[in-house]
């Protein structure tokens, strides 16, 4: 299960903003610095106007399952067009619902 999450982190990262927002249960929350703790209505919002990732790489890897729930944690390197490398400690929580898995968790510690 983990190796199946994990490639749709990486998507999570590098899809359209439709197709990340789809990944994201309704009671989803974010938190990034400085845009602070996000519902999923405001992370939605957020990702239709912010460019999209070109390129991560995720070490450091870790993870943790049960039957109906995931967390990721990992050191992400990511890059878009015109900007620096980003690099952060991040984390993701995914839960099974309807046998499809969802985000309802996802933290940036930027480096």
């Amino acid at each position: 299960m983990a190796d199946e999450l994990w490639r749709e982190e990486r998507d999570f990262w590098l899809a359209g903003a439709a197709e990340t927002a789809r990944k994201l249960d309704e009671a989803c929350l974010m938190a990034f610095a400085p845009a602070g703790i996000l519902t999923r209505r405001r992370a939605v919002e957020s990702l239709a106007s912010a460019p999209r990732w070109q390129e991560v790489t995720m070490s450091d890897r870790a993870s943790i399952e049960t039957d109906e729930l995931c967390v990721l944690a990992y050191r992400a390197t990511a890059r878009r067009a015109g900007a620096e490398t980003y690099r952060a400690l991040c984390t993701t929580t995914w839960i099974r619902r309807d046998g499809d898995w969802r985000i309802v968790q996802h933290q940036q510690t930027p480096l």
